[in-house]
């Protein structure tokens, strides 16, 4: 026996319960939550003040390299000028020079000097590099052609000419006394130095540190030194932030190692460079997803006893007034069970007048698709007596027009949704078919399985041939059979969005007849008309089926010509029309009467010639005028540039 109705206190009270425990394990939830999250921002921005220091102070040390270098070749480039000398300087007493201080020089860099030619005169180093010509590197070129002033200059990363050494340039220009070129001093850092300090100067393993050049060439970095050298970076997501401002901090994952961090970066002030500095927040998330996975594994502990609690306070309560209940619903169900029975029998009444005195087609089905009866309704409509149609199946009345797979996907649809709504094709009873409108709904047993369907069926044959006759006549030309400006336009649009997605052109061809209107005052409106329903078919027999072709109004014709694989199948085509065109047209079913036309044809390709529907029209429209005022009987190609109308044009041979 089932359990008895609630009662609405208990209802009552169970609602405000279960509201209580939803509250209070929302709270917790929300605690635990913006706790959880806090946490995590507050690490983050912990990270990120910490690149931003590291890089601050990365970016100071190799400031300082710098400006030491600089103020060597400073001093040396001094000391060069004031060597006595006519004009240059001789190689003997650059050398000694260089030498007499190689030892003050810090070991990450040597110093060489290059002539007016680019010719390696001295270097500090023992190297075998004299009358070496570096005269192709941008740090002489600058210097020589003086676009740098008495600045020091900052070159790419590159390996070394001779030594094979992975470097980077600082150079100076050196004038005489008297404000000459005489040379260039240069001083190749070896950056592998430079990646070994960035390597000793991370505090955990996933750090990273890079020095970049301004146009995106990794010059040192560490993890993965060799890997990186002259990369080029500047389509990543730091120099994005660079064109923002020339300091910052944000969150990637590295093009190199592929490891997400946060990063801190600073543009140099002085120097094409740009110090960067990432830390993995891997240990963050981490910290994290363990935080939420605690918190979670808690808030289901609290749940499960607020559950179970709420349960037992439940039944103690359901308990305490079932008895009273059980009472109230037995003394009830018989007065229920009474009205129902009287409810519906009144409605069975009321169903039967409906079903024979409704003006809409009824067939009812038992669950395998037997009819089981009609109203008069349907006979009037099919033709055929209820005792005619009984334990047919409701599929044999239809006209055989559906296939199989028709009927299939409406069982499905039936079986699935418990109601169908379409169009089927019927045969009357005495052999002529018309379209009937049906909705089949389902009538469920007390088990929930298929019982009956029923099925409203209305005759739509004129409806729907009126419909599809004024459409027909809205979109197509009712002299030619073709499609009319408003279809034509429908269509263009169609075509030109295939063309986009499928990345290839298209064509319109505006077609205008040459003395038509000769022959509509010569031969009268009649042969006009003649005349115009055989360029229509002329037209479609030479495009390609998938082509299409309208008629604009008067003697304009236009053909669009959708996804051109080949460009030249324009030009055939309109070579084709044209020699249809002017082939002399039968207007009088014996040869007596010919009429010999031409036409001009306006050539616009989409998307060069215009993006949009207007312009590409005009544009057609425009170039068939030029073949008009060339000549006629031709085709032209409009082509837009610089706004000027450049003219292809030929002529039908």
């Amino acid at each position: 026996m089932p359990n008895p109705p609630r009662s609405p206190a208990y209802l009552r009270f169970r609602r405000r319960l279960l509201t209580g425990l939803l509250l209070t394990a929302a709270l917790a939830i929300t605690v635990v939550v913006t706790q959880v999250r806090t946490s995590y921002v507050e690490r983050e921005q912990a990270m990120q003040s910490q690149t931003d220091h590291y890089v601050k102070a990365m970016e100071a040390y190799v400031l300082h390299a710098l400006q030491s270098v600089d103020l060597a070749m400073f001093g040396i480039a001094n000391a060069i000028k004031v060597l006595p000398s006519t004009q240059h300087p001789s190689p003997a007493a650059i050398a000694d020079l260089l030498s007499a201080r190689a030892a003050n020089f810090n070991v990450d860099y040597w110093l060489t000097f290059l002539d007016t030619e680019g010719n390696v005169v001295a270097t500090s180093l023992d190297l075998d590099i004299r009358n070496q010509n570096y005269a192709e590197r941008d740090y002489f070129k600058v210097h020589r052609d003086n676009r740098h002033g008495n600045q020091p200059f900052i070159g790419a990363p590159v390996v070394g000419k001779y030594t094979g050494t992975r470097l980077f340039f600082v150079s100076r220009r050196v004038e005489n006394a008297k404000g000459e070129f005489i040379g260039v001093l240069l001083a190749p850092l070896d950056v592998k130095r430079y990646a070994a300090l960035f390597d000793n100067s991370r505090f955990s393993a996933d750090m990273s540190i890079t020095l970049l050049y301004r146009d995106g060439r990794v010059i040192a970095r560490s993890p993965m030194f060799e890997q990186s050298f002259a990369r080029d970076l500047s389509n990543s997501q730091l120099f994005r932030e660079i064109a923002k401002a020339p300091a910052g901090t944000y969150k990637a994952v590295g093009l190199i190692d592929g490891l997400h961090r946060i990063y801190s970066y600073r543009v140099f002030d002085r120097y094409p460079l740009v110090m960067l500095v990432g830390s993995s927040d891997a240990e963050a998330v981490r910290q994290r997803d363990r935080s939420y996975l605690v918190a979670g594994a808690g808030l289901v502990c609290l749940l499960l006893l607020m559950t179970i609690c709420g349960a037992y306070i439940l039944r103690t309560y359901a308990r305490q007034e079932e008895r009273e209940l059980r009472i109230r619903a037995l003394l009830g169900e018989s007065r229920d069970m009474e009205q129902r029975l009287r409810a519906n029998q009144e409605s069975m009444k009321l169903s039967a007048l409906l079903f024979h005195n409704i003006g809409e087609a009824m067939m009812v089905t038992d669950a395998a698709g037997r009819i089981l009866t009609v109203n008069p309704a349907f006979s009037q409509l099919s033709g055929y007596t209820e005792q005619e149609v009984i334990g047919r199946r409701s599929y044999e009345l239809t006209a055989g027009r559906e296939g199989v797979e028709f009927f299939a996907d409406m069982a499905n649809t039936i079986r699935e949704t418990g109601q169908w709504n379409g169009e089927v094709w019927h045969r009357h009873k005495d052999g002529t078919e018309y379209l009937a409108q049906i909705r089949f709904d389902t009538v469920h047993d007390d088990f929930g399985h298929p019982f009956r369907y029923v099925a409203l069926l209305s005759d739509v044959t004129e409806k729907k041939a009126t419909e599809e006759r004024i459409w027909r006549q809205a979109n197509f030309d009712n002299l030619t059979g073709l499609p009319n400006r408003r279809m034509f336009y429908e269509r263009l649009r169609q075509e030109m969005r295939k063309s986009d997605r499928s990345r290839l052109p298209m064509a319109v061809l505006f077609v205008d007849l040459d003395r038509f209107k000769e022959v509509n005052d010569t031969m009268g409106h009649d042969s006009g008309d003649l005349l115009l329903k055989q360029v229509a078919a002329r037209l479609t027999t030479s495009t390609r089926g998938t082509d299409v072709v309208a008629r604009l109004g008067g003697d304009e014709f236009i053909a669009v010509l959708g996804e051109l694989h080949n460009p030249a199948d324009v030009t055939r085509t309109a070579r084709e029309i044209l020699k249809q065109m002017s082939t002399p047209f039968d207007l009088g079913g014996d040869g007596a009467q010919r009429a010999e036309i031409s036409s001009s044809i306006g050539i616009a390709i989409y998307p060069q010639d215009g993006h949009d529907v207007d312009t590409l029209m005009k544009n057609a429209d425009q170039a068939m005028y030029a073949a008009k005022e060339n000549g006629k009987n031709r085709y032209q190609i409009y082509a837009s540039v610089d706004n000027a109308l450049d003219i292809h044009k030929d002529r039908c041979d």
